[in-house]
């Protein structure tokens, strides 16, 4: 029953945002924002909704990131005729600054840190074949945001004592016996601990940007392949055998395609009158 509601729900958006002017890229990127938009919205604002109302603490950084997802699907069904790459743009940043603020919360005290949602918009960039300069711009973010939780895990300058951002001191007090919270930990306990996240970020986002770099070459080379081929079909056609030769010769084709064209040029040139 859950599943058929979000098949519908999904339905029912792809019907309003997608156009029948859409490139097939713009079609993927918009299905996709959807349905990421869509599970987020929900998977974060029930959370939200009971904390909000059966604990009485509003999480800026989770109310964000559903208010952004929310926005952008209104948006897409909207205003459809917006450029995704644009729209892509802004989330990607509101998305950030909500990870940021989860995080701070996260870190202040013992829950599980809310960082490694950099690696799925980080993915996600990769996949959707967006501007690198965009998919660059959040891995530096990244890293930059890990080195200062180090450094404030170190050091204490305060970022995670912030009143509005962090947990509260009587919820950390149950969570942690350090005297001051949250836990300062040694130079090479923070050390180890943004090498290894830093290492796993960092792989993540070369295997991933070789795999959708492959992905793309071959995805360009099939498409050119196939407009060559229709090139040549259509030169043969007319009987057009010396333009339909010289285009063989310097089309990038598959060897067994090649092999087929050049015997129907063969056979063509023994029956041209």
């Amino acid at each position: 029953m859950t599943r058929n509601w979000a098949t519908r729900c999904c339905s029912c958006c792809f019907n309003r945002a997608i156009l029948d002017s859409d490139t097939p890229l713009q079609v993927k990127r918009k299905k996709m924002l959807i349905v990421a938009c869509l599970t987020a919205a929900v998977s974060l604002g029930i959370p939200t909704l009971i904390n909000l109302l059966f604990k009485g603490k509003f999480i800026i950084g989770l109310a964000g990131a559903v208010l952004v997802s929310f926005t952008t699907l209104m948006r897409l069904c909207i205003f459809r005729h917006q450029a995704t790459e644009s729209l892509m743009g802004q989330l990607v940043i509101a998305y950030c600054v909500c990870i940021i603020l989860g995080d701070i919360r996260t870190q202040s005290g013992t829950e599980s840190p809310v960082w490694p949602c950099f690696v799925i918009v980080v993915d996600l960039l990769l996949v959707l074949e967006c501007r690198i300069n965009l998919t660059l711009n959040v891995v530096i973010l990244c890293v930059v945001w890990l080195l200062v939780v180090a450094i404030e895990k170190t050091f204490r300058f305060g970022l995670f004592d912030i009143s509005l951002l962090t947990t509260s001191s009587a919820d950390r007090l149950e969570l942690c016996a350090c005297e001051e919270l949250p836990c300062t930990v040694g130079f090479s306990r923070a050390a180890s601990e943004v090498g290894t996240q830093l290492l796993v970020f960092l792989l993540d986002f070369f295997f991933t940007r070789g795999f959708a770099t492959a992905v793309l070459a071959e995805k360009n080379r099939i498409l050119a392949s196939i407009e060559t081929a229709n090139r040549i079909a259509v030169s043969l056609s007319r009987f057009d055998l010396e333009s339909s030769a010289t285009m063989l010769r310097e089309a990038e084709i598959p060897d067994d395609l090649r092999s087929a064209f050049s015997s129907i040029l063969r056979n063509l040139r023994s029956y041209k009158p």
